[in-house]
């Protein structure tokens, strides 16, 4: 790469983006901490992806830096992120794999329409407190302390969010 290229990618304009791709790279990390069963780690990397989350989006809006890349990998990042942690609830039968596959069908479905049109469609409201529910309940979920309570509601807001996901299916299907 020359340094022109560098430059501009490392510009202010794009550092959204790479807060974003940080969030994508994250997840790797996460990856060998749960294959190695060190689950305890896990819930820092999820308050860390939280964090840029927020921040990617917040920047990217206050400061007017929005573009076509980012809107294109900032929502495939959480769907990355928030996917890749509830196949390990999935494959640990803390989910179960009737729910967790309708989360992956309305994924599909739903990021293929809001794609195909000509520039996008933006989240709607519910589907921002979908993703909420899902960020509180891996939280929960993950807590590296043993408590009953916290993991039992970190499995009501799981469901919460399940059934925000239906919820804004159909709304994003009806409006498509």
């Amino acid at each position: 790469m020359n340094r022109k290229i560098l430059k501009q990618f490392f510009s202010t304009r794009n550092i959204p983006n790479l807060i974003t791709i940080f969030r994508i790279l994250l997840i790797f990390p996460i990856i060998v901490l749960l294959e190695i069963n060190f689950k305890n780690f896990v819930w820092f990397f999820i308050i860390i992806g939280g964090i840029t989350d927020f921040a990617d989006g917040f920047i990217a809006k206050k400061y007017n830096l929005k573009t076509s890349l980012g809107t294109t990998i900032d929502p495939l990042a959480d769907k990355i992120f928030i996917l890749i942690l509830f196949t390990w609830l999935c494959i640990n039968q803390i989910i179960p794999f009737w729910s967790f596959s309708l989360i992956i069908f309305r994924e599909l479905v739903i990021t293929s329409i809001r794609n195909s049109k000509s520039h996008g469609m933006p989240a709607i409201g519910i589907a921002k407190y979908k993703s909420f529910f899902q960020f509180l309940a891996l939280l929960l979920l993950f807590y590296p302390y043993k408590n009953i309570f916290i993991f039992n509601i970190g499995i009501i807001f799981y469901w919460i969010s399940f059934l925000l996901c239906i919820y804004s299916s159909i709304i994003y299907l009806r409006f498509k």
